[in-house]
């Protein structure tokens, strides 16, 4: 039987500071909540999988490896959360650009207006959608909103 495919949340981890890392995460699982709400299948989250700290064990290439089959062959649509620079994150919108997946960019309103989120990042021709918020409530009820596009794929 075929795995159903699910939405990927994409964004940046091992860099940021501890604090930061968790307040993030817990974004991350409650974007992929929300997803399990709208699409009954819950978001992919990479640090649930391979954490840099809690699942350390994995090489790079390991990582590399799972995450590309996760993105270009069980993905459907692929969250980028451009809260901080990510190389990964890069790599996943590619990844994502070269399977046919559309990408949804959500961004702090005021990164996007200072121009901090990336040209090359927004002009992919994967990103269906940037979603400019200022507060975590006001980005969940725009990405409700977004996914009601995107049922037919989800």
């Amino acid at each position: 039987m075929e795995q159903r495919k699910t939405v990927y949340i994409c964004g940046p981890l091992t860099e940021l500071s501890p604090e930061l890392q968790e307040k993030t995460k817990r974004f991350y699982e409650h974007l992929a909540n929300l997803c399990a709400e709208m699409t009954e299948c819950r978001a992919f989250v990479p640090h649930e999988h391979y954490d840099p700290i809690k699942n350390a064990v994995f090489t790079p290439q390991e990582v590399d490896a799972a995450e590309r089959k996760q993105v270009c062959e069980r993905t459907s649509l692929l969250l980028v959360i451009a809260v901080a620079p990510s190389w990964g994150g890069g790599i996943e919108v590619e990844m994502a650009n070269r399977s046919g997946i559309p990408v949804i960019i959500l961004c702090e309103r005021n990164k996007l207006e200072q121009r901090k989120i990336s040209r090359l990042l927004r002009g992919n021709p994967a990103v269906v959608s940037v979603i400019p918020y200022n507060t975590e409530e006001e980005v969940i009820e725009k990405l409700r909103e977004e996914l009601k596009n995107y049922k037919d794929r989800l």
